[in-house]
């Protein structure tokens, strides 16, 4: 139903008095459009709604959710409240520089890509990388060069990236002008970011950490990627802060590019940034250095406390310091591993049983964000439902190690292979075709196969026992242009 009722208006100020109060207040941009909404004027710009309450929901986003105007400020400028806002993040995160981005850590990992490494460069990546620095590479065209890390049992996921891999890599390709990793991964692992640092510094490449899940590692008393020696780093805000969804920051430090670095923003971002999803970074930032602080070390305390009690009083295992030392002290990662369930199965009877949503599951883990905003009722609500649904359970051997998933060759570059004609075919009728678009379970959202990597019957066998019911189709080249015409592969 709409409502349309005039909604009661704070005491006016004049935009002067608005400008002044601007630059003293702890979330400047939030701050700042606050004041507008409050003060006299009439809107004849966009947004449409106009800041009036026509849906109840959204009465109080509306009348925030601004565009560039008078005071607002313009983010791809770097100027007003937005700017003010940005360099208090940068503060906040111990850092040169940081950018505001509305399209999620997607959007930071596009511009430092096109950044540091540039049309028709090479990167070392981290195969754990999300599929969003593939669609760097494909609309780039870098060529990608991987290194992988040993898998910790028995959860079968990614243990300590070698760093001298990495410099045999480095060796190997001198061409390669940045590496990139990802810290912490989806489970919360941490990778040895100042080693790596050390790495690049020695061979003058640029360090690139896509830290999208580690944004409230301040609030922890740990440092940010950046602040442990990495040039660029990305962080969703939304991810782990109290801000809106898509509200994400980029990093940079000393030895970064800024003003490619805004323009590629620019680039890979909307030009109608949403004014909602600034001013929540903004709050969350602000919230963080705060009150929220003791909220997140709480959170922390809550995590190392569950992951106790599972070892204790469940037949499941927990992820903890004892199987790695450097975790996320908020990643709650529980393995079935030794039980007649998988991940995907306890996630499900948490859900439907128990009416608790974990972030994410596999074959073998089920994966809980915890944050300052766990209420007391939902932790025993997980708790619960571990302790009850493992009573249900029995146990059953250890199966063999995870394999790791088989090493692919490249034959065709990635935008060569994504930008060739295509079709779908079933997993079984894959064997010996050139892989077009990134083979991604989705969480964690980590591609298998890239676009350009021949598909194997190793590949095919592992995809079905481990992903069965969830990758029906794989996009394969079918054809690829020559001139005039085409060829079939």
């Amino acid at each position: 139903m709409f409502h349309h009722k005039k909604r009661a208006r704070a005491p006016q100020l004049t935009h002067r008095q608005i400008n002044r109060l601007m630059p003293f207040t702890g979330a400047p941009l939030f701050h700042a459009l606050q004041l507008l909404a409050t003060g006299d004027s009439a809107r004849f710009h966009m947004p449409g709604h106009k800041g009036e309450p026509l849906f109840n929901s959204y009465a109080e986003i509306f009348a925030i959710d601004f565009t560039e105007t008078y005071g607002t400020g313009n983010l791809y400028l770097g100027d007003g409240p937005i700017r003010d806002a940005e360099v208090a993040a940068a503060r906040y995160f111990g850092v040169d520089d940081c950018f505001f981005l509305t399209g999620g850590s997607t959007q930071g990992v596009l511009a430092m890509l096109a950044a540091a490494v540039g049309e028709g460069g090479s990167v070392l990546l981290d195969r754990e990388c999300h599929k969003s620095v593939c669609y760097a590479c494909a609309l780039l065209d870098i060529t990608p060069h991987f290194i992988s890390a040993p898998l910790i049992e028995p959860f079968a996921v990614s243990g300590a990236l070698p760093v001298d891999a990495a410099e045999r890599a480095l060796l190997d390709h001198p061409e390669i002008r940045a590496v990139l990793l990802t810290s912490p991964t989806y489970y919360g692992v941490c990778r040895a970011i100042p080693a790596f640092a050390d790495l690049c510094r020695a061979y003058g490449r640029l360090l690139l950490v896509d830290g999208a899940h580690g944004a409230h590692f301040p609030a922890l008393g740990l440092p940010a990627p950046v602040a442990e020696g990495a040039d660029m780093a990305v962080l969703s805000m939304h991810k782990t802060l109290p801000c809106l969804g898509q509200g994400a920051v980029l990093l940079a430090g000393a030895g970064a590019d800024k003003r490619a670095l805004r323009e590629n923003t620019a680039l890979f971002g909307t030009s109608s940034p949403s004014y909602p999803i600034m001013a929540s970074i903004d709050l969350a930032r602000a919230y963080t250095e705060g009150p929220g602080r003791a909220a997140y070390r709480r959170a922390a305390e809550t995590c190392g406390d569950l992951r106790d009690y599972i070892a204790r009083r469940t037949r499941f295992t927990p992820l903890a310091e004892s199987d790695f030392p450097a975790l996320d002290p908020c990643r709650l990662t529980v393995c079935t591993a030794g039980t007649d369930i998988t991940g995907r199965r306890l996630a499900d009877m948490l859900w439907s049983e128990y009416g608790v949503a974990c972030e994410m599951a596999d074959d073998r883990n089920a994966v809980f964000i915890l944050t300052g905003a766990d209420t007391g009722a939902s932790i025993y609500r997980l708790r619960r439902g571990l302790r009850c649904l493992s009573g249900r359970r029995r146990e059953e051997p250890l199966s063999l190690a995870a394999a790791p998933f088989p090493p692919a060759a490249r034959v065709m570059p990635v935008r060569q292979a994504w930008f060739s004609h295509t079709g779908r075919v079933a997993p079984a009728a894959a064997e010996g075709l050139v892989c077009a678009r990134p083979v991604t379970p989705y969480p964690p959202g980590v591609p298998l196969l890239w676009p350009g990597e021949k598909i194997t019957r190793a590949h095919i066998e592992l995809i079905r026992e481990r992903w069965y019911n969830e990758i029906e189709e794989i996009t394969v080249v079918i054809s690829q242009q020559s001139g005039k015409g085409g060829h079939l592969l």
